[in-house]
């Protein structure tokens, strides 16, 4: 950079729709495309296709799906432009099971880049979203403290989109199709790592470090972390001797399998070495109950408002329905929402700010009081039975 001065764009959803923003990570690479080679830009977004772009000018290259995706015909070759499959725009509100879903294909896990290999190694989601108008469209308006709101309406009971997936995908740049892939745990898994040593390096969601052939995708080499990872490794070199390294710890807004609970997991910074012989300690997880209180009787008016609160302004962090997914604590075994309170000085008043629970003062005492109902109800309705 010598002037900072404008240069050149390209945008990869125009009049984008689908909330499938382009901030995943980028890679440079000089790889041979179509008889040449090419100093490229190379990017897998959420909306499915894999980019090559001059990283001189600007000019589109080529783009070829890594993932399951219905809402563009293809991206012309020419144009560089999406063709958008009409029913994508659910016209006359007619749903439309939307692949992918709002996550993305590729989110901000970093994918990477083998230069020997010429394929990209992406932690791919695959999941679909109905999407289709609300009934207050019209109507609908910013609330304070709102923090998530899709534009979506309840899809109808007849289309239920499958339980979403996850995979670990080589994306040959060259011949602009993918390799191979390997089904992975869950839906989020970490970011990757390629190495000159042929090697590709990923953690997964179910607490396992693990190293691909980066040529065939076959597991090599597997090591229990203790906890889920999402980071993507690093390697480096000291006195002639190769390290790589990983951070273990886990978020998710989905309740994963195994559950990484906010408090116990064991967040740590890990190298392996050829020859490393260090071992981690034991862990045994405390099992943590379902909190609840008999005298306590659940209103379900109040708690169809909780639910409303909860899904647009607590979800992220506390999990979806009210399952934590090790982001933040799970409200159902929290004592705090069993006295008003101390509840409302939580999350009314912002007592735990410190801490990083935010503050919503905005919410009214029916507000907060719906939500007091609400995870009295999700912890009911979840508690292991006959406890």
């Amino acid at each position: 950079m010598k002037t900072g001065e404008y240069v050149w764009h390209y945008q990869v959803n125009p009049e984008n729709s689908h909330d499938w923003n382009d901030a995943m990570d980028i890679e440079l690479a000089d790889v041979m495309i179509g008889g040449r080679m090419r100093s490229v830009l190379l990017h897998a977004p959420k909306n499915g296709f894999f980019y090559a772009i001059d990283r001189e000018t600007g000019k589109f290259i080529q783009a070829g799906e890594f993932a399951r995706q219905n809402w563009a015909k293809r991206i012309d070759p020419v144009t560089g432009r999406p063709e958008i499959n009409p029913e994508a725009q659910y016209p006359d509100g007619k749903p439309f099971m939307m692949y992918p879903f709002p996550n993305g294909a590729h989110g901000i896990q970093a994918m990477s880049f083998s230069p020997k290999t010429g394929y990209s190694y992406i932690p791919v989601m695959e999941g679909g979203r109905v999407f289709v108008d609300p009934a207050n469209v019209k109507g609908w308006t910013y609330k304070p403290g709102m923090m998530v709101n899709t534009g979506l309406g309840a899809p109808p009971a007849n289309l239920v989109p499958p339980a979403a997936t996850s995979k670990l995908v080589a994306y040959d740049v060259a011949n602009n199709r993918i390799a191979w892939s390997v089904p992975q745990p869950g839906v989020f898994n970490g970011g990757t790592l390629a190495t000159a040593g042929n090697l590709v390096f990923q953690g997964t969601n179910d607490g396992m470090f693990n190293a691909f052939s980066a040529t065939t995708g076959r597991k090599l080499w597997s090591w229990p972390a203790q906890n889920g990872i999402l980071s993507a490794p690093i390697s480096y070199s000291v006195g002639g001797r190769q390290y790589v390294s990983v951070i273990t710890g886990f978020r998710s807004s989905f309740a994963n399998s195994p559950n990484w609970d906010y408090r116990q997991q064991q967040r740590r910074l890990l190298t392996f070495t050829i020859g490393g012989a260090r071992k981690l300690p034991r862990v045994d997880p405390v099992d943590e109950p379902i909190q609840d209180d008999p005298a306590f009787v659940v209103d379900a008016d109040k708690a169809k408002v909780g639910a409303g609160i909860y899904n647009s302004s607590c979800i992220i962090c506390h999990g979806s329905g009210m399952v934590a997914g090790g982001a933040a604590p799970d409200l159902r075994k929290s004592g705090v929402p069993l006295d008003a309170e101390t509840f409302r000085s939580v999350v009314h008043d912002g007592a735990l700010m410190s801490r990083g629970m935010g503050s919503f003062a905005q919410l009214s005492d029916a507000e907060l009081e719906g939500l007091r109902h609400y995870i009295r109800q999700r912890a009911r309705e979840t508690a292991p039975k006959g406890k």
